[in-house]
């Protein structure tokens, strides 16, 4: 009896030492304080406004930083989708930033051209100077877009990024949305694409004939000629070539 009860009591006292190291432990570890951020997956379109959000956790101390807190700041960026914060030693903590990527530009009220992410929301001006090969959005009689205009146009580019051959994706300048007609046109480094009104099966159906042409044939002609390729018809494709000049007596042309 007496050695169970010797047993037991070492039992408790062990017990007691490890959570009392274990509060010290989790004092000590509190009380360190941040002396290096690190941020991963910001670009020049954000990293910025991440960086005036997280220089301000130097040298706080590990109690003093809510890192939900600050994911919920880093998130509230127009140019930030998602943010993930963590504690990566002892005296480090890491950023990782999924950025909005361009995916287009759109011509601002004022003149200027905003970038266009992938679900179609406008985004700020950029302070610090990028560079994005992303085509135009744009009406076709001049007029502003609305933002439903933008979603529409940019569902179908996004379509396009994963149907379309890399180069001939690569290749769009414009696109051009009639709004009356509600019809869409792609111009790309040397031809016009008529695609007319489209949902997302039209969308997929069309840009398969893009592939068959752009893979196919376009190979075997030379898409200067070309003022357009039509498109408004399922598994058909219809050229229009540029009118030739003809020469006349005394040198002119008509």
């Amino acid at each position: 009896m007496h050695r169970g009860d010797r047993r037991s009591s070492g039992l408790v006292i062990t017990m007691l030492a490890l959570v009392f190291l274990g509060f010290m432990a989790t004092q000590w570890y509190e009380r360190q304080r941040i002396d290096q951020v690190h941020i991963e997956g910001a670009s020049g379109l954000s990293k910025s406004s991440v960086s005036s959000i997280v220089d301000t956790l130097t040298s706080q101390t590990h109690r003093g930083i809510v890192l939900a807190d600050v994911r919920l700041a880093l998130e509230s960026l127009p140019y930030v989708r998602s943010a993930s914060v963590y504690f990566s030693g002892v005296r480090e903590l890491t950023v990782e930033i999924d950025e909005r990527i361009p995916v287009a530009h759109v011509v601002h009220a004022d003149g200027s051209l905003r970038y266009v992410d992938a679900s179609g929301s406008v985004l700020p001006h950029v302070t610090e100077r990028t560079s994005h090969n992303v085509p135009v959005l744009q009406s076709t009689d001049g007029s502003n877009l609305s933002a439903a205009d933008v979603q529409r146009v940019v569902s179908l580019l996004v379509t396009g990024s994963r149907e379309l051959d890399s180069e001939l994706y690569q290749s769009i300048s414009e696109v051009r949305f009639d709004r009356r007609r509600h019809t869409v046109e792609i111009v790309t480094d040397d031809t016009r694409w008529r695609l007319g009104q489209m949902d997302a099966d039209r969308a997929r159906s069309a840009f398969a004939d893009m592939n068959v042409f752009w893979n196919e044939t376009s190979q075997r002609i030379n898409m200067a000629t070309i003022s357009e390729v039509d498109l408004r018809w399922k598994n058909q494709i219809v050229l229009r070539y540029h009118q030739v000049e003809r020469p006349i007596a005394g040198g002119a042309a008509v």
